[in-house]
């Protein structure tokens, strides 16, 4: 299980919030598609669907986003995909590290 640390405290991650958020920061401040961040936090046992993807970006944002509603963190590009803001507009986030 990864954890992170946000302005409000350290939140823990199940591994596939761990696996989506990884991607998303590896890849600030571009654009990364369904597809790309599907087959990012799939794994052998369990194939994932847009639905499923959308449901982990929904408990993440609760984790890291001050205010889920508004994210700032994780944008939505509708019908392309995902990204991540950077760190300036998540300076309390830090890097993924074992919990």
């Amino acid at each position: 299980m990864a954890a992170v640390s946000t302005r409000r405290a350290e939140v823990h991650l199940t591994p596939t919030e761990g696996r989506l958020l990884a991607c998303l920061v590896r890849s600030a401040g571009r654009i990364v598609s369904h597809r790309e961040l599907m087959e990012a936090i799939s794994s052998r046992d369990r194939n994932v669907s847009i639905g499923n993807l959308r449901s982990c970006v929904s408990r993440l944002r609760t984790k890291v986003e001050i205010d889920p509603g508004l994210p700032r963190v994780i944008i939505t590009h509708h019908k392309l995909g995902y990204s991540f803001a950077g760190r300036e507009e998540a300076p309390g986030l830090s890097e993924l590290g074992p919990s």
